[in-house]
């Protein structure tokens, strides 16, 4: 399910920890939730983007795959929520594949051959959020606000998330 509304051009700010960090001390498990949902919440109408994996419930350590597909060109990146309920990583684009542009309805096939995605564990519901925007992200400043414990999307954007079970192996 995509939620959509309309964000001109304002920056969303998040307070969250990207790349596997733990939320700060006292922040409960389910603030990283709602922060990924205001995301969701706040994508631009008409900026159509669905995400498909391959399978709804893996075992942890196992292979995800993917599927982005979006309405409109722009750049891909797409984060998964740990089943702890406390991490985001930043899976694509990564060191290994930075081409991250798509064609206006157009599919976009997540890993590719040279990289895997994988359950990471432990057992529980984790997400997965493709975030397809209209110019591409500064990957420098997107680090350093992940140093800074927050994810700052410009507008427009569209957006879609899907829940990733995992199982003991």
């Amino acid at each position: 399910m995509t939620y959509r509304t309309w964000l001109n051009t304002a920056t969303l700010t998040i307070g969250i920890a990207l790349a596997g960090c733990v939320s700060p001390p006292g922040s409960s498990d389910s603030q990283l939730l709602h922060h990924v949902d205001s995301v969701m919440r706040q994508a631009t109408p008409g900026m159509a983007v669905s995400l498909r994996l391959s399978a709804e419930q893996v075992k942890t350590g196992d292979a995800i795959a993917g599927e982005v597909r979006s309405g409109t060109a722009g750049y891909v990146y797409l984060f998964q929520m740990g089943t702890d309920g406390r991490t985001l990583s930043l899976v694509f684009p990564n060191a290994m594949d930075g081409a991250n542009y798509i064609a206006a309805g157009s599919a976009l096939a997540l890993p590719r051959p040279n990289w895997r995605m994988s359950a990471r564990g432990p057992a529980g519901v984790g997400h997965m959020m493709a975030v397809v925007t209209d110019l591409p992200l500064d990957l420098m400043a997107l680090s350093t606000q992940v140093g800074l414990g927050r994810l700052a999307l410009a507008a427009p954007y569209g957006a879609a998330m899907v829940v990733l079970r995992e199982t003991a192996p």
